[in-house]
């Protein structure tokens, strides 16, 4: 099935690597427009001479060195350019900027993530009580074996909770055919959702990310951490990047019980379940803001949950999405408190008065990142 993917707030999906103003210039477009363009090291420096070679070795060992700094070496950065993108921030701040994935430095979003958000959302939507009620004893063992550290024991908790989410996914419990003395492993219906990687984009947008904070014990009920982010982002576009999801079970996979399962990753539940995520997920982030006093995200969340539709549903991935938008949590917040502070303190150690995640990362302060909107192309 072709589907299509709309930008709503930009998107940062990390590579792992990160380059500081060494590499890049700034400039502007006629209209007055912030840009940079990203060099290719290796052949800016075989552009210049001999003595602007050792100019720039020289350079490179001094931490505040950027390439604007030097007129020769700006004009050669031009002749050097891997990729040009739009700059969303004051240059002279930038100090090192985390890179969006690329292809032949083109930006795209990995399959793998538009794929493991529907793995949330199905789990969020079908997970049943009984599963439920075992990831919450489990959730309840392991935070008291860490307590104790008792870690053999915490281990087994922790691949007991993942269990139970693999085996939501898996064949029914029977009893564990072995082979060569070794436990054969469960088959998962996700394996035959195939979920390829978008199209490409070219031009990125550098934006900063701060982190926004809340308290209940604070007069201010909201701050920003004193640090900002620099990221490459896929800015919100008109155009649409296109990808495809296909579902490769057949009949011939019956015989490893797998049969009942085939619903889960049919279009029409993957629709219904990011739905129903994003709504309930969104309505919790507008509730978060408001009872904070943030008003603009307020103001965000409300626009979103109006673009949140049950045959285009939203969905948010990469960067800041945050603990919530990435796990079941959220059923647990809404049904089973308890467990929910029992996964807090399983994760931060210690029990707290204020929110948690207390925490959201945002785009110049305002916007949340990573908010796309999956449309199903009917063939």
């Amino acid at each position: 099935m072709k589907c299509t993917l709309q930008v709503i707030t930009p998107v940062h999906v990390g590579n792992g690597l990160k380059y500081g103003p060494q590499e890049f210039y700034t400039g502007r477009t006629k209209d007055g427009k912030k840009i940079f363009g990203r060099v290719d090291v290796s052949r800016f420096y075989s552009n210049l001479d001999d003595d602007l070679r050792d100019k720039f070795i020289h350079n490179l060992s001094t931490p505040d060195f950027r390439l604007d700094s030097i007129k020769e070496f700006k004009r050669t950065a031009r002749k050097s350019v891997r990729y040009r993108g739009l700059l969303k921030t004051d240059a002279s701040e930038v100090k090192e900027v985390s890179e969006h994935i690329k292809t032949l430095d083109e930006l795209y979003i990995p399959g793998s993530s538009i794929k493991g958000s529907i793995r949330t959302a199905l789990l969020y939507e079908h997970l049943s009580g009984d599963e439920l009620k075992g990831i919450s004893e489990a959730v309840s063992q392991a935070l008291e074996s860490k307590r104790k550290r008792n870690w053999k024991t915490l281990r087994k908790k922790q691949e007991e909770i993942k269990d139970i989410i693999d085996s939501f996914f898996a064949s029914d419990r029977r009893e564990t055919a072995k082979k060569d003395g070794r436990e054969t492993a469960k088959k998962s219906i996700m394996r035959f959702l195939e979920v390829t990687d978008t199209t490409t984009f070219k031009s990125p947008a550098i934006y900063p990310v701060k982190v926004l904070k809340v308290s209940d014990n604070s007069y201010k009920r909201f701050r920003y951490e004193n640090f900002l982010i620099y990221m490459e982002f896929l800015p919100k576009t008109k155009r649409k990047l296109e990808f495809e999801m296909n579902f490769t079970y057949n009949g011939r996979y019956d015989r490893i019980g797998l049969g009942n399962k085939r619903r889960l990753v049919t279009p029409e539940t993957i629709k219904e379940s990011l739905y129903t995520f994003s709504r309930d997920y969104i309505e919790h982030e507008r509730k978060f803001a408001s009872r904070y006093g943030v008003d603009f995200l307020e103001k965000i969340y409300r626009k979103l949950g109006k673009q949140n539709s049950p045959d285009a549903p939203l969905m948010r991935i990469g960067h800041g999405s945050g603990f919530l938008a990435t796990t079941i949590g959220l059923r647990f917040k809404e049904d089973d408190p308890m467990t929910y502070e029992s996964i807090r303190k399983f994760k931060r150690g210690r029990s707290y008065q204020d929110e948690f995640p207390k925490t959201r990362k945002l785009i110049d302060g305002e916007i949340p990142p990573g908010w796309v909107k999956v449309i199903f192309n009917e063939e």
